[in-house]
């Protein structure tokens, strides 16, 4: 059967009319659903339709469609425009049950993505730019426009079509031809070896045809699979060396189906219960844990930072280090570096080479263990970044390494919140099965997935290993936290997960061993102290430290007398402190300092002439060539570290000494991260689209934050009324002078949303040179403000300089929502 197939025209009746009849909470389920024709809000219901219409934001709706949706889309973009839900349901096929096609128009209209009247269908005509619906090419008009009658007669008699007299009647002709199944099936059958395996090609990888050499003399004969096709209608060149076959004919190999499977049931996912208890209790642990193991990473960088590797990112070495000390694999701990980083915690110090904590990671320790986990999971929820790509095997088959410089992700946290949206659908406490769980997420946002650093289904594994690495998730169950913070509910996240932290104790058990067990988490003060005075030996459910002649030495290095070490440990011991760590306290704050090293170049001395006696007669101080210059004084041929190291070594007990004879103490050196210039700072809130981009420092977008949706509602039923169609003006008048600019000639202030006034401010601030703020909406729908100085009078496109990366860009005019001229201070800043 014959269909005619068209591309949707404009619609008779505007959009704004139809977005006039919203109520309230339509248009705030509108607004809800696409975000970008909130903010900044629009000034009245005609300025919504305009913004709504347009091409980035229509595609940004788009691909959040689940593939039922989309198929009802591209279908009606094969039917002409209006149709009807009858011609819909007919070229859809039988397995359309009618509920189904008209709960997807009825969720296409709530986004204002078609128009509704009684029985009529129009799609919004930006849907014209959709390249290849239903993997269909253009119609056979379209395509066979540009060739003559003679070339289109000599077409049609070899389909065995009576050639009509004009153009455009033997164009309907073939069309007809084309799109009757047993007449392309004939032709296919009828054509050289190899013919249907082009054809089976086609309708799998859609209408286009790479013919390798390009068509010339021999490739156009009937001899050959392509000029068989290409003699009859089936495929029409559309350069040297491509091809593309028309949608009647397209759609006539499919059989008269635009699909061969429809996607109208959402794909079932099997589940299992594993109790809401058990999976809470085991999140929290991994979210607890991730904790520990950050701060465990970072503090050995702040003493020992590792070195970058020339390429960029952290070597293997370093990353096994790391994994050994936590107990985690490789992969793990180079998610979880990339973690740390993501949420400001860790940087790349450019000037030495080296990775380092930042200035924040020390606001961030003191903060009880649920406030520090809320900033890993808040920031992993909004990061630009999968860090599921760091410890993989890359393409030159080695693991990609953590805080490598990589490109932005914009629909990175799209397809986290599309995978914890499917798990949060389903009962707490139930588990998914891993292996439909793929087609189950990827059937809600199919085009999500696409364009991404692997295969979808190796994205969504990423997504699900992550969650449970900070500790959302736990077989394959969201947790409690999970569903809060998905929900925005960071506070009550925190809340549920801070049930099964471990309370903060200020005490500890000293074990007659010297070893001190500090069961749970101690506060940040006795933590602080307590690590100054004994080594970290192991982690887990409880720290276990080691008291040591050598860790007590550091305490009284760092000022700390016998009787403030004593002190600290009986305040805070649960049970009376053992007898022999007094003595060894009380003998070693005895023993500190009763030799002194001073730089003479190099001397040491001591009260005790026969205590200095015995070091110089030493043979394991043979090598610093001590001799003594008096009883109490003795000088060295060494340096003061190397006779600091070598009497340590000997067992003694030295001081470094100052020129004023007093002692010289010193505490461990931590290192941090120079601050960068527009470094991200501040929390993460959830519940917000904005956040930070780079923690890498490689961004300056924006993404759009909070918007009141309802505010914007009630701003709308309050705006004046206006022509639906926005401000007419005929094409003999001139364009006014916008009010932005006023009559003096200083920078103006105010903020240009209309099209008309922002190319007029764009060409003012290219002739005054003037840099300029815009927020600009680019081919995928996204959002971000950028800092610009025009470099060519404004058209239909914009030449810039992006600041402060100096780099140039083309802006289309169409998707610029606001501009700004720059006040002299924030110019001065950038350039």
């Amino acid at each position: 059967m014959a269909r005619s197939l068209a591309t949707p025209k404009a619609s008779p009746q505007s959009l704004a009319k139809t977005l006039a009849g919203f109520d309230d909470e339509r248009l705030v389920a509108l607004l809800a659903a696409r975000p970008d024709l909130a903010d900044p809000p629009p000034d009245d219901v005609g300025a919504l339709a305009r913004r709504a219409e347009g091409w980035p934001s229509v595609l940004a709706c788009y691909r959040g469609l689940d593939r039922w949706c989309q198929q009802v889309v591209q279908v009606l973009c094969l039917l002409p425009a209006p149709t009807s839900v009858a011609d819909l349901a007919a070229l859809l096929g039988p397995d359309a049950e009618a509920a189904d096609v008209q709960a997807a128009l009825a969720l296409l209209a709530d986004r204002a993505l078609l128009a509704r009247r009684d029985d009529a269908l129009e799609l919004v005509p930006a849907f014209a730019q959709l390249s290849y619906p239903a993997g269909l090419g253009p119609p056979l008009a379209t395509a066979l426009a540009t060739k003559n009658s003679i070339q289109l007669t000599e077409m049609a008699r070899r389909l065995h079509v009576k050639p009509a007299g004009t153009k455009m009647v033997t164009l309907a002709a073939l069309a007809a031809a084309l799109a009757d199944v047993g007449v392309v099936q004939d032709v296919i059958d009828a054509g050289p070896e190899r013919t249907s395996l082009l054809v089976a090609d086609v309708i799998e990888h859609g209408p286009v045809v790479l013919v390798p050499g390009g068509f010339y003399g021999p490739s156009l004969s009937d001899a050959t699979p392509v000029g068989w096709l290409v003699n009859r209608g089936l495929l029409v060149p559309t350069s040297w060396n491509e091809a593309v076959m028309p949608a009647e004919a397209g759609l006539a190999v499919r059989g008269g189906r635009p699909f061969a499977q429809l996607a109208n049931r959402r794909p079932d996912l099997a589940h299992s219960a594993v109790g809401t208890d058990a999976v809470d209790t085991t999140a929290a642990q991994a979210g607890l844990r991730v904790v520990t193991d950050v701060i465990a990473i970072l503090d050995a960088w702040a003493t020992d930072p590792p070195a970058l590797l020339k390429a960029g990112g952290l070597g293997i070495r370093e990353i096994r280090r790391a994994a050994k000390a936590t107990g985690r694999t490789e992969v793990e701990i180079a998610r979880i570096i990339d973690l740390a980083a993501v949420a400001g915690l860790a940087e790349i110090d450019s000037a030495s080479g080296t990775a380092l904590p930042s200035a924040g990671y020390d606001d961030w320790l003191p903060l009880e263990p649920a406030d520090r986990w809320a900033t890993l999971a808040s920031a992993w929820w909004v990061s630009p970044y999968h860090l599921g790509l760091a410890g993989v095997i890359g393409t030159n088959n080695k693991p990609i390494p953590p805080l490598i410089d990589r490109l932005l992700e914009p629909e990175a946290a799209g397809r986290r919140r599309a995978v914890l949206d499917v798990l949060g659908g389903m009962e707490p406490g139930t588990s998914a099965d891993a292996t439909r769980l793929p087609t189950r997420v990827e059937w809600d946002a199919p085009l999500l997935w696409e364009g991404g650093p692997a295969w979808p289904r190796m994205l969504i594994d990423w997504v699900v290993e992550e969650a449970e690495l900070v500790g959302l998730c736990s077989q394959g169950a969201l947790a409690t936290p999970g569903r809060l913070l998905a929900a925005g509910r960071l506070d009550a996240a925190v809340a549920a997960l801070a049930t099964h932290a471990p309370p903060v104790s200020s005490s500890f058990v000293v074990q007659a061993d010297l070893t001190v067990v500090a069961p749970g988490e101690l506060a940040a003060p006795v933590r602080a102290e307590l690590e100054l005075v004994a080594d970290v030996e192991s982690k887990g459910s409880a720290t276990v430290y080691r008291l040591s002649e050598a860790s007590l030495r550091r305490g009284f290095e760092a000022g700390r007398t016998a009787g403030d070490i004593g002190a600290f440990v009986a305040e805070h011991a649960t049970r009376d402190v053992p007898q022999s760590l007094s003595y060894l306290i009380a003998d070693l704050g005895r023993r500190f300092g009763q030799v002194r090293v001073g730089a003479a170049p190099c001397y040491v001395r001591s009260d005790e002439p026969s205590l200095l006696a015995e070091v110089t007669r030493s043979r394991r101080t043979a090598r610093l060539g001590l001799r003594l210059l008096a009883p109490t004084v003795a000088v060295a041929n060494a340096e003061l570290t190397t006779v600091l190291d070598v009497l340590r070594g000997a067992g003694y007990l030295p001081a470094p000494e100052g020129v004023d004879g007093a002692l010289v103490l010193t505490r461990p050196v931590t290192r941090r991260a120079a601050p960068r210039l527009n470094a991200p700072t501040g929390r993460f809130d959830p519940a917000c689209r904005g956040g930070r981009n780079s923690a890498w420092g490689g961004s300056n977008e924006t993404i759009p934050g909070c918007v009141d949706l309802a505010a914007v509602v009630d701003r709308l039923r309050k705006a004046p009324p206006s022509s639906p169609e926005g401000p007419m003006r005929s094409v003999t008048e001139p364009c006014p002078q916008p009010a932005i600019f006023g009559e003096v000639e200083s920078r103006p202030l105010e903020i240009a949303k209309d099209a008309a006034d922002i190319e007029l401010l764009l060409a003012r601030a290219f002739v005054e040179d003037w840099a300029v703020r815009v927020a600009y909406t680019n081919n995928r729908g996204r959002s971000s403000q950028l800092n610009v100085v025009v470099l060519d009078a404004p058209g239909d496109d914009v030449l810039v300089q992006c600041l402060p990366a100096y780099n140039s860009r083309t802006l289309v005019l169409d998707r610029i929502e606001w501009a700004r001229v720059m006040t002299d201070a924030e110019e001065e800043m950038l350039l």
